[in-house]
């Protein structure tokens, strides 16, 4: 079933993101994130429920640039390997496309790592072009 995150989603959402994203954060960490973004009108989390656990999820918020019309932007969009191949990541990507279609949005968008050749072949099934590649540049703030 698709719908809305939850709060209560936090614990499947979390595993998710460790299985299979290998983003190794605290839990306490996660839920404090989750807790703050579904509170952001500009953030959408989508899941796929199945058997009263998130089996998926794609996490999407406004992109707003100063040289094109107003986009969404999806930061994060994981199935379980098990429920792989079901339909569940195109029905996650599709509630976005809506969110952005009913919102005025230009499009969507998207980055993903270079060696996930399986995302790419995803993407482009479902109709996203790879436009450019470009390095992602990090520096951490001391607390």
């Amino acid at each position: 079933m698709l719908r809305l995150c939850f709060d209560t989603d936090c614990h499947d959402i979390w595993r998710i993101n460790k299985e299979e994203m290998g983003y190794n954060v605290p839990f306490e960490t996660a839920k404090k994130q989750l807790e703050k973004l579904l509170r952001d009108p500009s953030h959408r989390i989508y899941v796929y429920e199945c058997d009263h656990h998130v089996v998926g999820y794609v996490h999407a918020c406004n992109y707003d640039l100063l040289y094109q019309p107003p986009m969404k932007n999806i930061m994060g969009i994981a199935v379980l390997k098990d429920y792989r191949r079901n339909g569940i990541g195109g029905l996650l990507l599709l509630m976005v496309e809506d969110w952005a279609s009913d919102s005025g949005a230009y499009g969507v968008r998207l980055s993903t790592g270079k060696m996930r050749e399986e995302a790419h072949k995803f993407y482009e099934a479902w109709g996203y072009e790879c436009t450019k590649e470009q390095l992602n540049y990090v520096k951490m703030l001391e607390d």
